[in-house]
């Protein structure tokens, strides 16, 4: 398998336009240590790696005072809110709004893709608005997409969107994916 890759508007989302104003000084630092570094202009891609270390510090040191899996998954959010303002999300998410709920869901692989070389992605229809998302995302960045998908559906018009880890190995992840239609 070719090795893992997450593309540099994946970081930008993130770190440059998702933390915007939030990166402290030692933030930064401890991004340099495991090799992000956000004062020099970012590469075209990162290893899987180094996406997981980048992910893994600002959880810890944005969101201390919750879970790890809740930190994780509010960076998730933060990355979708501010991958939505780059070029390459500006034209994803203009085509999401328009899917809905079902239909965004169902384009997971395709979104991710469009940030890494990696994804993998089924979707099995539960109701209709429920679904059962596996993906092939393994340790503790299962809960940053997890975060990343409650906000995807957000953007897709779901009302009181609801993402949640149903099972898990060390390889992939089995989501639990459910809205409301309509207005809140």
């Amino acid at each position: 398998m070719p090795e893992k890759l997450v593309f540099e508007h994946t970081f930008e989302g993130l770190f440059v336009r998702g933390l915007a104003g939030r990166v402290t000084p030692a933030l930064r630092d401890r991004l340099r240590e495991v090799g992000l570094d956000l004062e020099r202009k970012l590469q075209p891609a990162y290893d899987f790696d180094t996406w997981c270390s980048a992910v893994r510090v600002a959880a810890h040191e944005l969101h201390a005072d919750v879970a790890s899996e809740e930190g994780y998954a509010l960076l998730g959010e933060r990355m979708v809110d501010g991958y939505r303002e780059t070029v390459m999300g500006r034209a994803l998410f203009s085509v999401i709004q328009l899917l809905g709920p079902r239909r965004g869901v169902g384009r997971a692989r395709q979104m991710f893709r469009s940030g890494n070389n990696y994804t993998e992605a089924r979707i099995e229809d539960v109701s209709s608005t429920e679904v059962d998302l596996w993906m092939n995302e393994a340790g503790p960045i299962r809960y940053f997409t997890q975060g990343a998908l409650r906000a995807g559906l957000r953007a897709t018009g779901a009302v009181q969107p609801l993402v949640t880890v149903r099972g898990f190995t060390s390889d992939d992840v089995t989501y639990r994916c459910t809205w409301r239609d309509g207005v809140s």
